[in-house]
């Protein structure tokens, strides 16, 4: 045997002695790397985790998950981000890293990738971590003004969800931008009921009863300029005490939303009711600030 070869047998067996000894490095890595997983001690995982990813062997897509979700858990978001995606690409991804990449894109405000991954565990979830992800679905729904999406969504909810105020403004925005304006109204009561600052329900209500009383104003307007008749004009009588309780209503409704925020609209919509209700007064103070 010649020394060349000789050489290339003692290289050979040198490399395989070393490989087998970073396999075995690694499998007591990911021995010890789960037990402090499994027990919620995420440093400890997380610095075994990155020793197997950084010796480059055996190192499957369940390691990169366990990675990322430890990363998240000590706030690095980036990293976690990084782990996570390589683990999806190594099928190694569970319904907890999905989780927990929503809420890692969540973070870096990257709304798309968070709902996509909010859909992956909610396919793929069981039942106590789908609900959550099912809520978090939900509101990632109304911020992308997925509105159909959020609405099909809703009633999968748990009640406890259903409860919090939070969610019930999303279910109102949802309504009220599908034109399903009844449905909104009984919402937006509710949740006025809860909460008399709701910004929402009070801006809803507002619109509410002025596009009433406006729509009922010009109505029964035309109708009499039609038909100048006596039962046209009582009919019109009628109308007008009806559009006036309204336009009140939304009066109030529209000064505290300008107290709550100072908003121009919100000033000239004052201004209209006021003109409505013959206060000249009133209706150029609400315009000049309209301006």
């Amino acid at each position: 045997m010649n020394k060349f070869r000789r050489f290339t047998l003692v290289f050979v067996g040198f490399i395989f002695l070393v490989s087998c000894g970073v396999t075995l490095k690694n499998k007591q890595l990911k021995t010890e790397a789960n037990q402090a997983f499994t027990n919620n001690d995420y440093k400890a995982a997380l610095a075994s985790y990155e020793q197997i990813i950084e010796s480059g062997k055996g190192v499957a897509g369940d390691i990169y998950n366990k990675a990322g979700i430890s990363a998240w858990e000590l706030g690095y978001t980036d990293k976690a981000i990084n782990f996570l995606e390589n683990g999806k690409k190594l099928k190694g991804a569970d319904a907890l890293g999905y989780y927990t990449l929503a809420k890692a894109y969540k973070k870096v405000d990257n709304l798309s990738r968070e709902i996509i991954n909010l859909q992956l565990c909610v396919e793929t979830a069981s039942t106590e971590l789908m609900q959550d992800a099912k809520a978090d679905l939900f509101d990632a729904y109304v911020r992308s003004e997925n509105w159909s999406l959020a609405d099909s969504l809703w009633n999968d909810l748990k009640p406890e969800y259903k409860q919090q105020l939070s969610f019930i403004e999303g279910y109102l925005k949802v309504k009220r931008n599908l034109k399903e304006i009844d449905e909104a109204k009984k919402i937006a009561e509710e949740l006025l009921s809860k909460d008399k600052n709701s910004f929402e329900a009070l801006d809803f209500l507002a619109d509410y009863y002025y596009t009433k009383a406006d729509d009922l104003y010009v109505k029964e307007m035309n109708a009499y300029s039609s038909n100048k008749t006596m039962k046209q004009y009582k009919q019109l009588t009628k109308a007008l005490k009806q559009v006036n309780a309204d336009f009140k209503i939304a009066r109030n409704y529209f000064e505290t939303l300008y107290k709550m925020k100072p908003d121009k609209k919100y000033a000239k919509y004052l201004g209209n009711i006021y003109t409505r209700f013959e206060n000249k007064q009133k209706a150029s103070y609400w315009y000049k600030l309209s301006k």
